[in-house]
């Protein structure tokens, strides 16, 4: 699982990794919104879950459902 950041600056970002104590999921930072755009995220907050070969697959739009969310990554944990 990978955490995409865009929106602010970097060090931020940074800030938020280090008072939150985040480690997982492992986060990328993307200044350029060029990730977002390659697949179509629309607004923070967005989950998708993406192929080994990056082919776009299930997304979760504007917030966190957490039964979706442990639903399709239960299912991923099959294959």
């Amino acid at each position: 699982m990978i955490g995409l950041g865009t929106q602010d600056d970097f060090a931020l970002a940074r800030d938020f990794l280090d008072r939150t104590g985040v480690e997982t999921p492992t986060m990328l930072w993307d200044p350029g919104f060029s990730i977002w755009q390659a697949f179509g995220v629309q607004a923070n907050s967005q989950m998708m879950v993406v192929s080994a070969d990056l082919q776009q697959g299930t997304g979760l739009t504007y917030g966190f459902d957490d039964d979706r969310r442990a639903a399709i990554l239960e299912a991923l944990d099959e294959l």
